[in-house]
Formats: structure tokens, sequence, C-alpha cells
């Protein structure tokens, strides 16, 4: 087997063991969760799991990691060919993460805790990996607190903070994952389209915003 074919096989083993990993972790929690049980789901041994991941720590900080980066993929490629409409471009972040998370809504709480909570499961991590962690997270208020200034500079939003909007905004957003249910009366997409035109309505400048569904394109 060439190099080229190793590393590809190696970087997709590390994928695996980090999505189940995740699963593990948010299914038994941190404390109880060690490398045994996490080599134990994956059917390896722990030497093996030690060839991709040298502790724990490690394996909890990748995976949580990758969790956010992901998330914040989705709610880029959601405004990426969007015009330059504030309400639009608020509403299809809030629409890409609502999703997004009920998609994954198993392991969210377990990630958020490392965002938006206290820092108990956060204080397992080197100080680095939480500067990491923290970076990630102003990178998902700020996509937010952006999109909220150039509302505000185009009238479409109150004025105000943008950066305490902005958290105002993930509020209404973040609870979403704890009362979903796949078999409630509306399913992830419509419960993403509703908690999208909230958000916006949250900072708008307008007086009477109403409707469920998507801002229009044209203001």
């Amino acid at each position: 087997m060439d190099e080229a074919r190793q590393s590809k096989r190696y970087s997709k083993r590390r994928e695996t063991i980090l999505a189940e990993a995740l699963r593990v972790f948010s299914e038994r929690g941190l404390e109880s969760t060690g490398i045994k049980e996490i080599a134990t789901s994956l059917g390896l041994t722990h030497p093996a799991l030690y060839h991709y991941f040298s502790s724990k720590e490690q394996l909890v900080y990748e995976a949580v990691e990758k969790a956010i980066q992901d998330e914040i993929a989705a709610m880029e490629v959601a405004v990426k060919s969007l015009p330059l409409h504030p309400s639009l471009q608020l509403y299809s972040i809030a629409r890409a993460q609502v999703f997004h998370e009920l998609d994954g809504r198993a392991f969210v709480p377990f990630v958020n805790a490392f965002l938006y909570g206290p820092l108990r499961n956060a204080a397992k991590l080197s100080d680095e990996q939480r500067d990491n962690i923290l970076r990630l997270q102003r990178r998902i208020v700020g996509m937010y607190r952006d999109v909220i200034v150039a509302g505000q500079k185009a009238g479409e939003f109150a004025d105000g903070s943008p950066t305490m909007a902005a958290f105002g905004v993930l509020g209404i957003l973040s609870y979403a994952v704890f009362w979903f249910r796949p078999d409630g009366q509306m399913d992830a997409a419509a419960v993403a389209d509703a908690m999208a035109a909230q958000a916006v309505r949250s900072v708008s400048g307008l007086v009477g915003v109403g409707g469920e569904g998507a801002p229009p394109a044209d203001g």
C-alpha cells in the first residue's frame, strides 16, 4: 500500500473513531467513559486506539472540535451564495444551525456544554485546547454579530449591542434540540424554518414582522 493510500485510510479511521467517541461520550457522560469503553465500542484494543489518539483528553477535544467545525461549515455554506440581504442571511444562518443541531441531537448537548455551559467539561482540556474552543465559539457569535451589524446599518434590525443581540439569537435557537421530537407535529425542516424566522423577528426593527417563512430576498 502506498503512502498516500495509507494516509487516507488513517485519516478515515480517525474520523470514524471521533464520531463513535462523540456518541459514547454523549450517551454515557464524560466521567463514566474512558478509552476502554471507546475501544470496546469500536471493536479495538487499547493499544490500537492509542495508535490514533494519545489520550482520552485528546480524543474528547478533537471530537468536540470537529463537531463544532462541522456546524460552522454548515452555517457558512448556507449563506455562501446569498445576496447581501441581512434578514435573509440571518434567517439562513439560523436555519442551518438549527437543522444541523437537530440532525445531531444525540450529541449536541454534550458539545454545547463546552461552548456555552459551565466549564466543568472544558476543565478536562489543556489551556491551548480551551482557547481554541473559545475561538470557535467566537466564530459562531461573530457570524451572527456581523450580519446583525449589517442589518442595523441597513435599517432592518433594531439598534443596540450587536453582540448582545447575537447571544440573544443563540439563546432562541439553542433549546430546539432539547424539546424537538422526531415523531412530533413538526419535522426537523419545519422546526428549523420556524426557529430561524423567530430569530429574525427577535432583532427586527419593524413593528409587525409576521409569517413563519424566510424574509423576501428583495426586501
